[in-house]
């Protein structure tokens, strides 16, 4: 054989041991890196779940859309204490909402206003809702945690 020929088998050799090499050390890599994922992908957080259909919760507009009345009847025996969010879109603000705790002294119903907007030293600013009311509770009492999630167009 000629040395230009021996040259190029040469090269072909090292250029297929170079991929081979290669292509095995990716395939081992994959292997391990899904190995961690399935480790380290274990749920964190428990599912709570959701309130009986007994519960009837409404979500009223009033005061010219400034306010919302939070209305829940038959709430569960034991509940001690229902949180409470509302998120919505603004007109000027983007994204806004309202957070709150209710706690309960054996109260089957309540009725709360809520003001979409913010207020400081007597001085409200409202805010121009655009689109729907998301509502969150959560039902803490004696039974656990419960929740409730809707979408309300006021």
């Amino acid at each position: 054989m000629n040395l230009d020929k021996k040259k190029k088998i040469l090269v072909g050799v090292v250029v297929f041991i170079l991929l081979f090499g290669g292509m095995l050390l990716l395939s081992r890599r994959d292997n391990s890196n899904g190995q961690k994922e399935e480790t380290n992908s274990l749920p964190t957080e428990a599912v709570i779940p959701t309130i009986s259909d007994d519960v009837k919760i409404d979500l009223v507009s009033s005061s010219a859309g400034r306010e919302v009345a939070l209305q829940i009847k038959n709430i569960p025996p034991g509940t001690q204490m229902i949180d409470y969010e509302l998120s919505y879109q603004t007109a000027q603000q983007g994204l806004q909402g309202v957070i709150g705790t209710i706690e309960l002294k054996g109260e089957s119903d309540i009725d709360k206003n809520l003001t979409l907007g913010t207020c400081s030293s007597g001085t409200c600013i409202y805010h121009q809702v655009v689109g729907k009311v998301r509502l969150n509770l959560r039902f803490s009492g004696e039974y656990g945690e419960k929740v409730f999630e809707e979408e309300y167009e006021l």
